[in-house]
């Protein structure tokens, strides 16, 4: 049975419960509310009394009475006592608090308890974290500012005796939940408080933007927050700052404009980077980039024709073009052609790049693609008169001849169904159009359409070369004869 020291009294030094390290503030808990007080040291001799009755303690040399007072007592009871226990707020700013503690100091030699880790241990640590940074910012008392601030810093203190890393700290304070408004919350100061003092305890190097990315899922995930954040004013200033610190420490990483679009996850497909917020960071990027480094400036779509080839860009910007993300997409269109023309690459290259043969982009009632195509053709003829060519001998030359380029364009036509070109509106019919305008100026009769383009005898061509021929014959009597109706008319005069 324990053994309660005959010498044990009640006058004992009055001891801090937790030793400042962060903030500067005056001795905690001076002044009384002796009444309440009073009322708290007698319940604990009363329970010492009802102890020993009981035969559980009795008189002797070697029992601390102090750790009996707290047997059994956990944080709600002991804040009952100083009714503590109802509100945070009204608690933190309550003379209750220095009585709380002049008991705790009293009863509790070996500091099982402390005031922070009772308020911490009924409302938990972060609310705790997050109303004593809000109660500090409303407090006009000095007085009342001290407790505070002492209260901040057994917090901050007691979580770098316990070896929490800052990343432990971020999850206690749970900011994930909040998202982006994680930014304006209060507890984010708290996060930053005990970054600084990590880091000045521990030789550290922690930065907060390194805390937040880890905690939110990685860079990509942070980026987007970002995003978000910087269109919120209570959060914008904080979160352009980040953003900042996230792109130079792209730069001072070398990563290029390939690897961050990576890193954002931008890299699944030309069509989920046109649409994702992390574009515009990848834009951002791209401007701090070329600032850095003029001599090797890039541009949006030339990052995503590197990552994804020129000819799925050119594709979904077709798609795209139609959509919410036209003026994107009309925008975006601008920039292949001047990156192409700076570089001085020619119509037959840029014919590839575009993968122009890997679909059949001649079904579609309108094509971006082959529009794209044709305006830089276009603007190659204005910028170097020299070379002097045109989109349907650079397709035909693409295909390996008008021949080839026929059996492409009609069998576009066939695949929709339409025999009449006329009535068929279409990219495929555009085509067909000029290269039948082209063989009619030649003067090229409609037997000779075998041999000079198609490459075939009447005897061996197939049914695709004996349609194609059949509907430029078409094409030959309908021409002829207005031209001879037109002769009719207007008979020349001798």
């Amino acid at each position: 049975m324990p053994v309660l020291s005959k010498t044990t009294g009640l006058n004992l030094p009055q001891v801090l419960t937790d030793t400042p390290e962060y903030f500067s503030a005056k001795r905690l808990l001076r002044g009384s509310t002796k009444q309440n007080e009073d009322r708290v040291i007698n319940a604990g001799i009363e329970k010492l009394t009802g102890l020993i009755k009981a035969g559980v303690l009795k008189l002797g040399e070697n029992v601390d009475w102090r750790s009996w007072l707290l047997i059994d007592q956990s944080a709600t009871d002991i804040l009952t006592m100083f009714r503590l226990e109802k509100g945070l707020s009204g608690a933190l700013t309550s003379p209750g608090v220095k009585a709380m503690e002049r008991y705790l100091t009293s009863v509790n030699r070996h500091k099982q308890k402390s005031v922070i880790g009772v308020f911490s241990a009924h409302y938990g640590d972060d609310a705790v974290a997050e109303t004593l940074v809000t109660v500090q910012r409303t407090i006009k008392t000095e007085e009342g500012l001290d407790t505070i601030r002492q209260l901040r810093n057994a917090q901050l203190s007691g979580w770098l005796k316990s070896d929490r890393s800052v990343d432990d700290v971020f999850t206690l304070l749970k900011l994930e939940k909040y998202g982006y408004g994680a930014l304006a919350s209060p507890k984010m100061e708290v996060l930053e408080d005990y970054i600084n003092l990590f880091n000045r305890k521990k030789t550290g190097h922690v930065t907060l933007l390194q805390t937040l990315t880890k905690g939110f899922g990685g860079e990509a995930n942070i980026a987007n927050l970002l995003l978000h954040a910087k269109k919120n004013s209570r959060t914008s200033e904080l979160a352009v700052t980040l953003e900042n610190a996230l792109l130079n420490n792209w730069l001072a990483s070398k990563l290029e404009p390939v690897d961050v679009l990576k890193t954002l996850r931008l890299d699944q497909s030309m069509d989920h980077a046109l649409v994702h917020q992390n574009y515009h960071t990848l834009a951002n990027f791209i401007s701090l980039y070329n600032s850095r480094s003029p001599s090797r400036k890039t541009s949006l779509i030339e990052t995503f024709s590197r990552h994804f080839g020129d000819g799925d860009v050119a594709e979904i910007l077709q798609a795209r073009s139609q959509g919410a993300t036209k003026v994107l997409a009309v925008e975006l269109q601008k920039q292949p052609m001047e990156m192409w023309l700076k570089n001085k690459v020619s119509a037959d290259t840029v014919f590839m790049r575009l993968n122009i043969p890997k679909r059949n982009e001649f079904v579609a009632t309108t094509s971006l693609k082959l529009h794209l195509f044709d305006e830089y053709i276009k603007k190659v003829n204005i910028v170097y008169p020299s070379y002097k060519t045109d989109t349907l001998t650079v397709l035909s030359n693409g295909y390996g001849g008008e021949g080839n380029f026929a059996r492409v364009v009609f069998g576009a036509i066939e695949t929709i169904g339409f025999r009449n070109t006329k009535s068929l509106v279409s990219v495929g019919a555009e085509f067909e159009m000029l290269l039948f305008k082209r063989w009619f100026r030649s003067k090229t009769e409609p037997q000779n359409i075998y041999t000079r383009f198609l490459d075939v005898d009447v005897a061996s061509a197939s049914h695709l070369d004996d349609a194609i021929v059949n509907r430029y014959t078409a094409y030959y009597n309908e021409k002829t004869a207005r031209l001879h109706f037109a002769a009719f008319i207007e008979p020349r005069r001798d």
